[in-house]
């Protein structure tokens, strides 16, 4: 996709787990008060700290920097995603509402609807946390469930993961249905064992 995208994906592909659903987490990093992924970059000599994703976008898709009527949404909702190839795109904070409204949660000071019981944070840390010593989908289930008011989230993490039931299970909870439709990582073929892959394989340009 172009010299400063890989050089941009070489710089977060050791830190990030691969899920089946598609995510590619920010596992060995820190994160903002918000849940959000940040490291540091330097910029014409000078060092500063950035949240991954948006940087991620400037240099893939661009611009570079994105104006400020633009934000890096996460179509999966995952604040630790960093699929820049499938679930970020560069969209007008007016789309981002409108997509917050579909899926069920309200922005303001406190999110409402299907937001995460935890906060963006408090989701974030409890899957970097389960995924800290590499893939591991039971844990990661665990996880993503214990925040999760979506009753069919829930019942469709209940046994454990299943990535193809999970995603059917969020688009199934969305106020406009069809709004999210996101592919499984690999596509419906890909059985359990390959998806041990580790990070460093990941090829996504």
């Amino acid at each position: 996709m172009g010299e400063a995208a890989d050089r941009a994906w070489a710089r977060v592909r050791d830190r990030v787990v691969e899920v089946p659903h598609g995510c590619f987490y920010w596992v060995h990093g820190a994160l903002t008060s918000d849940g959000y992924a940040k490291m540091s970059v330097t910029v014409g000599g000078i060092e500063r700290t950035v949240r991954v994703h948006r940087w991620l976008v400037e240099q893939v898709h661009g611009p570079d920097p994105l104006p400020g009527h633009l934000v890096a949404a996460h179509l999966c909702n995952e604040s630790i995603c960093l699929n820049v190839r499938e679930h970020l795109r560069p969209i007008s904070q007016s789309s981002n509402m409108r997509q917050m409204a579909a899926q069920g949660r309200s922005a303001g000071r406190a999110h409402v609807g299907w937001a995460d019981t935890r906060g963006q944070l408090g989701r974030a840390t409890a899957i970097q946390t389960a995924l800290k010593d590499g893939l591991d989908l039971d844990r990661l289930a665990a996880a993503m469930r214990e925040g999760d008011l979506r009753p069919l989230v829930r019942a469709a993490l209940a046994d454990g993961y299943d990535a193809a039931a999970y995603l059917a299970a969020v688009e199934a909870s969305q106020s406009i249905p069809g709004q999210l439709s996101l592919p499984l990582a690999g596509g419906p073929e890909r059985g359990r064992e390959a998806e041990q892959a580790p990070p460093e394989q990941l090829s996504i340009f």
